[in-house]
C-alpha cells in the first residue's frame, strides 16, 4: 500500500469555478454525489465514437491507444481488496485524477502537467520530513552520510534512532521538480524516504506547520475565487450610485440571468467533465475534440431559446416581481444587452474543461486574471466616464464573457505548453455534431439539477425580497453580494484543507489529518472574527459604497449586524464541507 500523497487542489478549484454569480455554487461538486460505473461510461464512448472518421481513429491508434481505465503500474489496491482503500472503484473520476504515486515523473513519459502535479506533491513530503529534521536520501550524490534515513538503530528496540551529531543535507522542496527537468533520483529518494518514515512512525506535524500549508495553498485559490466574484460586483458597485431602482433592477436580472443561463450552461457543461478525461486518458484524441463540439452546440441551441425568451417575454414576467415599472425595465434592458455575452460564456465554460481534461488547469486562471480588471475599468468607464448609465454594466459583462473565450482561444491555439492541447481539435462537421446529444443529456441532468437547486437556494432571497418593494431589493442586493465576497475566502481555505487532510488520510496518517482539520477550523475562525467584525464596525461605510440612498444604507445597516453574527456559521460550515469532502 502506497502512503504518497496523491491529491492537489488543481482539480477541485477548476470543477467548482463558475464565474458570474454572487451565489454559492461549488460548496458541493455534483461528481462527489453522483457516481457512474466503468460499464456504462465505456458503452457511453462507444456511442459518441459515431459519427468520427476512421482515419481519425487509426490516428489514435497508432499513437498509442490504451484501454479506459488501464491499471498500468497503478496499485492502489489496500489488503482487503478494495481500490484505492476507499471503495470508489465505480468512480470514473478517480482513476483519471490519481496520479501513480511511486511512479516518478520522467519528462519522457509523463506529460507537463503531470510532472508538475508531482512537483507539487513530493515539495509537500520533502517540506514535512524537513520539519521533522528527517534526511532525504540524494541518490545521485553517491555518499555514504547521506544514504541511510537514520543514523543509528536502537538494537533493543528495533528503532531507528537520529543522530543530532550527524548533518543532513537536505533536498529543497521547492527544486524537486521543473516544468522541463525532473531529476528522477531526488524524486525516488523522496518517496523512499518518506515512506520510510511513515512506516516507522516518525512523522508528525504541528498546529504551526499546517496553518502555514494550508494558507499557502489557500491563498491562489481565495485570489481566483474573488477574481470569478468580482465580475458580478463589479457591475453592482458601477449602478448602485445611478438610483435604487438601478441598483434593484440589475439586482433581478443578474438572478434571472444566473438562474436560466449561467447555471444552465454550467449544468450542460458538466458532462464533459466525466466524458473528456476518460476519453483522453485512452488516448482517444479526436473523440475528445468530437464530444466537446457536440455539447457546446447543444448548449447554443438550448441558449438560443433562453435568450430569444429574454427579448420577448422578460419584462412582461418580471414586472410580476417588481411593483416598480421602472426596475423591471433595467432588469429587462440588462437580459437583452447581456444575451450577447452568452456565447462567450458558453465557450469559456466549455472550454476550460476541454483543456482541464488535458491536465492544464491554470489557463481559465490567466484568463480571469486579465479580464477580470478589465471588467471594472470597463464598468466605471462605460457607466460613468462615457455616460453611457445603466446599460454600460450588461455591456461590460458582455464584452468580459467574449474576452474571457477570446482567452482561452489564444492560450490553446498560441500555448507553447508541451501537451499540445490542439492535437485534440477535430474537424466541425454539422452532421457529426448535431447526433448522439443523448448521452450527453443523460449525464448533464443529475448535474443540472443539483447546479441549479444550489443557485436557487440563494437566489431565492432575492427573488423574496422583491415583493417587498425596490428599497429593500436594493438592500438585499447590497447585503448578499458582500456576503458572497467573504464567503470566498473561508471557500478558499476549505478546498486547501480538504486536500491537506486527504493526503493525511491516504498516507496512513490520522493522527497528522485530525491536526490539519484542527488548524483549518483554527484558521477559519480567525477569518470569520475579522469578517464579523468588519460588518458590524463598518456597515454604514460599506452600504455606502453601495449606494447613495440614505434609505437603503439605513435598511442594510440594520440587518448587517445579522449577517455579521453569520460569518462565523457561514464559515465554520463551509470548512466543515471541505474537511469532510
Amino acid at each position: 500500500m502506497t502512503h504518497q500523497f496523491t491529491h492537489t487542489t488543481s482539480e477541485r478549484r477548476a470543477s467548482t469555478a463558475i464565474v458570474g454569480s454572487v451565489g454559492r455554487p461549488g460548496l458541493f461538486v455534483p461528481q462527489d454525489f453522483i457516481k457512474y460505473n466503468k460499464d456504462q461510461i465505456g458503452s457511453a464512448l462507444t456511442s459518441l465514437e459515431d459519427g468520427l472518421d476512421p482515419d481519425e481513429l487509426e490516428q489514435d491508434e497508432l499513437e498509442g491507444g490504451y484501454p479506459l481505465y488501464a491499471d498500468e503500474g497503478n496499485d492502489s489496491t489496500n489488503d482487503n481488496g478494495n481500490d484505492n482503500g476507499n471503495g470508489n472503484d465505480d468512480d470514473p473520476s478517480m482513476s483519471s485524477r490519481l496520479l501513480t504515486p511511486h511512479r516518478p515523473c520522467h519528462s519522457n513519459s509523463f506529460s507537463n502537467a503531470n510532472s508538475r502535479r508531482q512537483s507539487f506533491l513530493l515539495s509537500e513530503e520533502a517540506a514535512l520530513l524537513k520539519a521533522n529534521r528527517i534526511p532525504i536520501r540524494r541518490l545521485s550524490t553517491g555518499l555514504e552520510n547521506t544514504t541511510s534515513l537514520y543514523s543509528s538503530t536502537n538494537n533493543s528496540t528495533g528503532v531507528a534512532e537520529r543522530s543530532n551529531a550527524a548533518e543532513y543535507n537536505y533536498i529543497s522542496p521547492n527544486n524537486i521538480c521543473t516544468d522541463r527537468v525532473c531529476d528522477v533520483e531526488n524524486d525516488e529518494a523522496i518517496v523512499e524516504s518518506w515512506d520510510a518514515a511513515v512506516k516507522m512512525g516518525k512523522l508528525k506535524t504541528t498546529v504551526a506547520i499546517e496553518l502555514k500549508s494550508i494558507s499557502r495553498s489557500s491563498i491562489p485559490l481565495v485570489i481566483t475565487f474573488l477574481l470569478q466574484n468580482s465580475l458580478s460586483v463589479c457591475s453592482i458597485l458601477a449602478v448602485g450610485h445611478i438610483s435604487s431602482e438601478a441598483l434593484a433592477g440589475i439586482t433581478l436580472g443578474s438572478m434571472t440571468c444566473n438562474i436560466t443561463a449561467i447555471a444552465t450552461i454550467a449544468g450542460l457543461a458538466s458532462s464533459l467533465d466525466t466524458f473528456l478525461p476518460q476519453a483522453y486518458g485512452a488516448k482517444k484524441y479526436h473523440l475528445v475534440g468530437i464530444i466537446f463540439q457536440r455539447c457546446v452546440v447543444l448548449i447554443f441551441t438550448i441558449m438560443s431559446l433562453v435568450c430569444l425568451s429574454w427579448w420577448f417575454f422578460a419584462e412582461r414576467i418580471l414586472i410580476n416581481f417588481l411593483p416598480d415599472p421602472k426596475s423591471a425595465n433595467y432588469a429587462t434592458q440588462y437580459l437583452k444587452v447581456n444575451s450577447f455575452g452568452i456565447p462567450g460564456y458558453i465557450l469559456f465554460e466549455t472550454g476550460k474543461r476541454f483543456l482541464q481534461c488535458q491536465g492544464i488547469f491554470d489557463a481559465s486562471t490567466y484568463v480571469l486574471f486579465v479580464c477580470a480588471p478589465l471588467n471594472a475599468l470597463m464598468n466605471y468607464t462605460l457607466v460613468w466616464v462615457m455616460g453611457l448609465g445603466f446599460i454600460g454594466a450588461p455591456i461590460a459583462v458582455s464584452i468580459t464573457y467574449t474576452l474571457m473565450a477570446v482567452g482561452l482561444y489564444l492560450y490553446t491555439t498560441r500555448t507553447r505548453n508541451q501537451i499540445n492541447p490542439m492535437k485534440c481539435w477535430t474537424k466541425f462537421e454539422i452532421s457529426r455534431v448535431c447526433r448522439n446529444w443523448g448521452e450527453l443529456v443523460k449525464l448533464s441532468i443529475p448535474n443540472l439539477i443539483m447546479i441549479v437547486s444550489e443557485f436557487l437556494s440563494f437566489e431565492l432571497m432575492t427573488l423574496l425580497s422583491s415583493y417587498l418593494g425596490t428599497k429593500p431589493l436594493a438592500a438585499q442586493s447590497i447585503l448578499a453580494t458582500m456576503a458572497s465576497l467573504t464567503y470566498q475566502i473561508p471557500y478558499g481555505v476549505s478546498i486547501g484543507a480538504g486536500t491537506r487532510i486527504a493526503n493525511f488520510l491516504g498516507a496512513q496518517l490520522p493522527e497528522s489529518a485530525f491536526i490539519a482539520c484542527k488548524s483549518s477550523f483554527i484558521f477559519t475562525l480567525v477569518i470569520a472574527t475579522l469578517n464579523c467584525s468588519i460588518f458590524l464596525f463598518g456597515k454604514g461605510f460599506i452600504a455606502s459604497i453601495f449606494t447613495n440612498d440614505e434609505e437603503v444604507i439605513e435598511l442594510s445597516s440594520r440587518v448587517f449586524p445579522w449577517l455579521a453574527f453569520m460569518q462565523i456559521f457561514d464559515a465554520l460550515n463551509s470548512t466543515s464541507a471541505g474537511s469532510t469532502i
